[in-house]
């Protein structure tokens, strides 16, 4: 069994995570047979951890981690694939995958270049 996990950064503002959860709701809606978490790094529930730990009692052996984060940093970089070498000592039966980031993805500039035209006055 597949597993994913869409994982943002967290923060202390609950509409915040929210938005998070929003998106992975959507693509869910737009998926076939896989079980998905939301988790967070940060300040936001379900940590990482927990998240894999549920996926793995309901019997997930594959898990993809796609981070919604926008830019390479430290997160990306090391506290990332640190985590998920921890969890993998823990479930040494279980495959973890690392999705890239969202980058400088065309997509997004699609979308910036609709944020331009929505704009409102302060």
């Amino acid at each position: 069994m597949e597993g994913v996990i869409i994982l943002g950064h967290g923060s202390r503002r609950p509409e915040a995570n929210q938005e998070i959860r929003d998106i992975a709701e959507q693509v869910k809606m737009r998926t076939g047979d896989v079980i998905y978490e939301t988790c967070f790094l940060q300040f936001g529930q379900p940590a990482l951890s927990e998240g894999i730990q549920r996926m793995v009692a309901s019997g997930v052996e594959k898990i993809t981690v796609i981070p919604l984060l926008l830019a390479v940093g430290n997160h990306i970089q090391v506290e990332l694939p640190r985590l998920l070498r921890q969890q993998k000592e823990l479930y040494p039966g279980l495959t973890l995958l690392l999705a890239p980031h969202l980058g400088a993805d065309s997509r997004i500039v699609e979308i910036v270049m609709d944020r331009m035209k929505q704009g409102s006055e302060i």
